[in-house]
């Protein structure tokens, strides 16, 4: 190739790269105006694993393509008969891969229904939503109609956890690894690695097949603790679990030292290149800035509305320490995140969350009696989180939701009970004990819900992905309200 053939390539695929930049300023510049100006929202959906992120979104984008069949009685516009169209778009300039919405309304809408995969990366749809202004308007200027784009984010929940990460040292993180490993049930998860791990001298030669050896213990460890009947809240690193497309075996091949909390700094300054802790803290070091910072920024820059979806029956039947554990866990998230209403230059040039719901997932696997209280019992969950954010400005509603209803209310035993189809093939019907309306404190409450579990269900038999059915729900219609319907007027 001659020189001039060489240089018209470097000029050409400068231009390509340049016109691509551009293009993203662009995108970039006109979503922060339609956000502006509250002709776009942009929503992260925020929860924890095994919380129905992925049936949660799908059956949310359903209610709206299929407003009209829906059952949306708690949203305004579908209440004032404003709607007029919902059309699915491509995100502008391929921000995150699509949703596959269709491959998941298939999945629960099939003659073998069942629910979609859990989330594995992250993705993100966009709905265009065409209705007529709220009211008569004495602006000459403003039409009849108008448009708001809806911008929905999706992720995989184990990722969330590592945000707290973000701000602590390696040697912080070890220190809380200790205090957690210390009681149950992970010291029981543990079993001799928390030994091994305690054991492990910070500053003597790394032997790396030895560290190889307990960072895959460590990592079953982590699966463990999701595996567990009642999953655990709180996992770190949760990129462990689910790692996406990403190949780095440095930044996944350390562990923690349980016992770098009681070594001084200046004995760490002196540690050599090539010891346990020099080894461990690059490699933690590397997870953060490869992974974690990317996703925080990438992903987190930009939202405007946040929901939180909880499991909170799932953490209440676990116990205590379940309970405590998710708590720590919506605390520490709820630290990481920009909150507070602004100015349309704010919005433009600095953007924050300004409003943050609370959903308990799942409440179909609950007579509606108690309804209320998990509703009640979510907000003693999440009462030190949601003052913080109150305090920083920004709205907090607190709801209860099944994006699936998946069972029915009968007369049982002289009691109102529940059935559904579990997914082991076999009708399921049941009495839930009753829920608190706030967290329990003594041994008696919680003795009373010990050792009863849901039966997992599956979704509704019926529905027809060929006729285009509308997935049944509970409350959803609520929840769009407090995510949106501000921005429907």
């Amino acid at each position: 190739m001659s020189w001039n053939d060489q240089l018209w390539d470097k000029a050409t695929q400068f231009g390509t790269e340049a016109k691509s930049l551009l293009d993203q300023g662009y995108n970039q510049a006109q979503r922060r105006l339609e956000v502006a100006t509250n002709r776009r929202v942009c929503i992260g959906i925020t929860g924890l694993s095994k919380s129905g992120k992925t049936t949660f979104i799908t059956s949310l984008i359903n209610q709206l393509l299929h407003f009209d069949r829906a059952n949306l009685s708690g949203f305004s516009p579908f209440v004032d008969n404003r709607i007029i169209s919902v059309k699915q778009l491509p995100l502008d300039g391929d921000l995150f891969p699509p949703f596959s919405y269709d491959d998941f309304y298939q999945t629960i809408a099939s003659s073998e229904p069942a629910w979609p995969t859990p989330t594995q990366a992250i993705s993100g749809c966009l709905l265009e939503v065409r209705m007529r202004h709220h009211g008569r308007t004495l602006n000459p200027l403003r039409g009849d109609e108008f448009t708001l784009k809806v911008e929905i984010r999706d992720y995989p929940g184990e990722w969330l956890l590592d945000l707290p990460m973000l701000k602590m040292t390696y040697r912080d993180w070890c220190k809380q690894c200790l205090a957690q490993y210390s009681t149950e049930p992970r010291h029981h998860l543990l079993g001799e690695l928390f030994s091994d791990l305690q054991g492990l001298d910070p500053f003597a030669q790394a032997d790396l097949a030895t560290l190889e050896a307990l960072n895959d213990r460590f990592k079953i460890f982590l699966k463990d603790c999701k595996s567990h009947e009642n999953s655990l809240g709180f996992i770190q690193p949760g990129r462990f679990l689910i790692p996406g497309d990403a190949e780095d075996d440095l930044a996944f091949g350390y562990v923690p030292l349980l016992m770098l909390g009681q070594c001084s700094e200046e004995d760490l300054k002196r540690a050599s290149p090539d010891s346990y802790y020099k080894i461990n803290l690059d490699r933690y070091n590397r997870y953060i800035d490869v992974f974690v910072h990317p996703f925080f920024n990438e992903f987190f820059s930009g939202i405007d509305r946040q929901l939180v979806l909880v499991d909170v029956i799932q953490a209440l039947y676990g116990g205590s320490a379940y309970m405590d554990d998710l708590r720590e866990a919506i605390n520490r998230i709820g630290k990481c995140f920009a909150y507070g209403r602004g100015s349309v230059l704010d919005h433009l040039f600095s953007p924050k969350v300004d409003k943050v719901i609370y959903v308990a997932t799942k409440i179909d696997q609950v007579i509606a009696d108690d309804h209320q209280s998990v509703r009640q019992l979510l907000a003693s969950i999440v009462r030190k989180s949601q003052q913080d954010i109150t305090h920083r400005r920004a709205e907090t509603v607190i709801e209860a939701s099944s994006a699936v209803r998946s069972s029915s209310y009968f007369h049982y035993q002289g009691a109102n009970a529940i059935k559904g189809n579990g997914v082991d093939g076999k009708e399921h019907k049941y009495i839930n004990p009753s829920i608190p309306n706030k967290i329990p404190e003594g041994d008696t409450d919680w003795e009373r819900l010990s050792g009863f579990h849901s039966p997992l269900l599956r979704p509704p038999s019926g529905l027809s992905c060929r006729n285009q059915d509308v997935i049944p729900h509970v409350r959803l219609d609520s929840v769009l309200q407090y995510v949106i319907g501000d921005k429907c007027q």
